[in-house]
């Protein structure tokens, strides 16, 4: 059956030859003793004379000179309580450093530098009237007034002190309205990340003994972690610290009518996790997790540019708390410091250089009609955005020069403006009228093996700019109207039937009525819904349909980032999906269930079953004690046929799995699969996968099974090599043909079948697609990024 199925295997991996950079150039890099744990914060202070990092780790809090940029001298060193967290802000020649586990507030009197400092330079504050042990961030104002934020004390708002006595702070007053995880002040309001409602706060603190909440907003992915308030007070930047989040700025000069102006992503699609962002003039600098550091232009906040970035961590990529925790940008001589949790303290020369700014509208050439969802890409740069419901666009680019700007919509003729003038500090408006295609109904059946109509099957039609399912009627019809003709994806299956999956098919009005056959048997990759069941009461970590979102913990892979890689779509059943770190939405404190539709095996005589299946158990206190069971049932007895736990060898990957089933019971019409995940007792990370469903009559031959490894393309994303995996020895010759986005050839190369293919390119960053031909036939396209 497999051997009907062309499939597109795409092995998601990142390869990085050297660290990304743009704009900014290290100077050094200086790292420290294993033993004091994690780097986490960092923030800076300079005495006139000497510039210093401040560094927390887990354990402790260093001080760093870093006058000379380039040979940075550790010049303190204090331990403190054990914390992943801590936060560093300076007034006066003193450091104030807290941390979410105990002792308060540290304080570190710094005038003596670049003398020496002694123990007795350090001591401590947890407050008598608001009393602290533990607090996630602090901020000091330009008077010298701290706000310890997210303390151990009331909902975890804001506490007030004077510093004006620096090694004994006053109390002042609370904010007690929201928990914020992180805050700044201007003047006389405070902007306060509320992490747990999803929006960020004003409050009038003027009156620091009776602060008041002056307005809320909600941040793009309703996790505010970070704000900061440009330098005329009339914009707010925020970060949100999820996977895949953007950074947002928002007018904020009418407090009663905050408006959002704009949102950018560092890495859009590879789902990074933003940080903490900072005004510079003009600029914000963002630390950004496994992306490092950024620069925007935000001179224009309604359209944000990056025109900067370093990559502290160029092993990471994606989803996971790896990487660039802080950065600090506001040393007198420039210098950005950046701490990464892994690999130390940066000290990096920053380039602030203005985007080249491009903007315009797109209407239809015919109608005058506004178009909105517009694709507007710089050819060649990797920069794409989209027009709005009123047909306007805005984007640009780093670099100034000369482009090709190219314009798509479905149902519309692309076009390519050539010869576009980009200019640094300058916006270039440019704007386009397109021209509608005409369209056609598309018309189509299913049938069976026996060219008999199949009623209710699920018809999926899908290219980059299109994606509709229908389904069949009692004739086993279907018509799609306003269809424009062209290349696309069609996938065709239903519960009972072998799934059909044809890539690249070219569906024109000449070919109606086109004739899909599926044949009986039983195969699921989740491409569609055929409504396996859910039970089951975890408090989180509920088995769902949908692409795997990738989750970490230290270092190893816990939730997948991809589905089984020997199927045809992209979906799996995954225990809870919600990426971030590896506890936000794993299997908690029971057990979840998936349980299959019925199938009937009656007619079969030696049937087979697989399925590809996923188990992950680590972290917590004690042994990891979950598992994963998956049991059969004919309707009358049900046995476990697979069994994980933390011993299991293919702990954390997709393994396939085969049994035969006549020798585990009776055969029926009433068959079932039913797969159970647990944390059985909460603390534990425990994840799980199902994928690639299978029922053959009879064992599957070694063809069957390489079949669906044919032909493998990595990494994706790829940097400076692409390798091809081609496993059918029957091809002499392969052909390879990259395109861009405009379907525009850009390189084309011819190989002897050797098995493996690696080359080297120099495309710039974005997106293409691959034709890969064996002996003239296609065998496969793929959708390739490059970073």
């Amino acid at each position: 059956m497999l051997k009907r199925i062309l499939l597109i295997a795409v092995i998601i991996s990142q390869v990085f030859s050297a660290s990304a950079q743009l704009n900014i150039n290290l100077l050094s890099n200086l790292t420290f003793p294993g033993s004091r744990g994690d780097v986490n914060d960092v923030w800076g202070y300079s005495n006139g004379t000497h510039e210093y990092a401040l560094v927390g780790f887990e354990d402790g809090v260093a001080i760093i000179d870093v006058t000379n940029p380039s040979s940075p001298n550790e010049v303190f060193y204090t331990s403190g309580a054990n914390s992943i967290w801590r936060d560093l802000k300076v007034w006066n020649d003193h450091a104030y450093i807290s941390n979410e586990n105990s002792g308060g507030m540290m304080i570190i009197d710094m005038s003596n530098l670049p003398g020496a400092i002694t123990g007795a330079d350090v001591s401590s504050y947890s407050g008598n009237t608001y009393p602290f042990t533990s607090a996630h961030d602090l901020y000091i104002d330009e008077n010298g007034v701290c706000y310890v934020i997210g303390a151990d004390n009331g909902v975890g708002g804001a506490i007030m002190l004077d510093l004006s006595n620096p090694k004994v702070p006053t109390e002042l007053g609370r904010y007690n309205d929201f928990y914020l995880h992180d805050a700044m002040v201007r003047g006389d309001t405070l902007w306060g990340g509320a992490i747990n409602d999803g929006f960020f706060v004003a409050v009038n603190v003027s009156s620091k003994s009776s602060p008041i909440t002056m307005a809320t907003h909600a941040s793009p992915s309703s996790f505010t972690h970070n704000c900061w308030i440009s330098d005329d007070g009339q914009t707010l930047f925020t970060t949100d610290e999820k996977s895949n989040a953007f950074l947002g700025a928002y007018d904020v000069s009418n407090l009663s009518n905050i408006a959002e102006l704009d949102r950018i992503q560092s890495n859009p699609g590879q789902n990074v996790i933003p940080h903490n962002t900072f005004v510079v003039n003009d600029y914000i600098v963002t630390s950004y997790y496994r992306d490092g550091v950024t620069i925007h232009d935000v001179s224009n906040p309604n359209n944000m540019v990056e025109v900067g970035n370093y990559d502290t961590s160029p092993a990471f990529s994606g989803n996971g708390f790896n990487g660039c925790w802080g950065v600090y940008p506001y040393l007198p001589s420039g210098i950005i410091l950046a701490s990464d949790i892994e690999n130390g303290l940066f000290v990096l020369g920053p380039n602030y250089t203005p985007a080249s700014f491009l903007e315009g509208n797109v209407t239809d050439s015919v109608s005058t009609a506004a178009l909105d969802g517009v694709q507007v890409d710089i050819i060649s740069t990797g920069i794409s955005t989209n027009t709005n419901i009123l047909g306007d666009y805005q984007t640009g680019l780093a670099t100034a020069g000369t482009y090709n700007v190219t314009y798509t919509k479905f149902g519309y003729e692309s076009k390519t403006i050539t010869g576009v003038v980009l200019t640094s500090g300058i916006t270039t408006t440019l704007d386009v009228k397109l021209k509608p295609l005409v369209s056609i109904t598309l018309q189509g059946q299913v049938i069976d093996g026996s060219s008999n109509p199949v009623a209710n099957a699920n018809v999926m039609i899908v290219s980059p700019q299109f994606n509709l399912t229908v389904q069949t009627n009692a004739s086993g019809n279907f018509t799609i109207p306003n269809f424009i003709e062209g290349n696309y994806d069609v996938f065709v299956g239903k519960w009972g039937y072998n799934q059909l999956c044809l890539i690249n098919q070219n569906l024109i009005l000449a070919g109606n009525t086109h004739i899909y056959q599926i044949t009986s048997g039983y195969y699921d990759d989740f491409t569609f819904d055929f409504n396996w069941v859910v039970t089951g009461s975890p408090s989180s970590g509920d088995w769902e349909r949908g692409e795997p979102i990738g989750t970490t913990i230290g270092g190893a892979v816990s939730n997948p980032g991809i589905d089984s890689q020997t199927d045809c779509g992209n979906k799996a059943y995954i225990t809870g999906n919600g990426g971030g770190s590896a506890g936000n939405d794993d299997i908690d404190g029971g057990v979840t269930i998936l349980t299959s539709p019925v199938f009937d095996l009656s007619s079969y005589t030696n049937p087979y079953i697989y399925f590809d299946r996923w188990f992950f158990n680590a972290g917590g206190n004690g042994f990891p004690n979950d598992s994963l069971t998956i049991a059969l049932s004919n309707g009358s007895v049900s046995q476990i046929i697979d069994f994980a736990d933390v011993n299991d060898p293919d702990l954390g990957t997709w393994v396939t799995k085969s049994f035969q089933l006549s020798s585990i019971m009776a055969i029926t019409n009433n068959m079932r699969l039913t797969i159970r995940a647990m944390d059985v007792n909460s603390g534990h990370i425990a994840e799980a996968g199902f994928d690639k469903f299978l029922i053959s009559e009879g064992p599957l031959s070694v063809d069957d099974v390489d079949v669906v490894n044919s032909i493998v393309v990595y990494p994706n994303p790829f940097n400076s090599e692409i390798n091809i995996l081609f496993k059918n020895t029957e091809v002499t010759t392969l052909k390879v043909e990259v395109l861009d986005v405009t379907g525009k050839i850009i390189d084309t190369r011819v190989f002897e079948n050797t098995s493996t293919i690696r080359f080297k390119n120099a495309y710039k960053k974005g997106i293409y697609f691959m034709n890969v031909y064996g002996d003239g036939e296609l065998m496969t396209t793929e959708k390739l990024i490059k970073l």
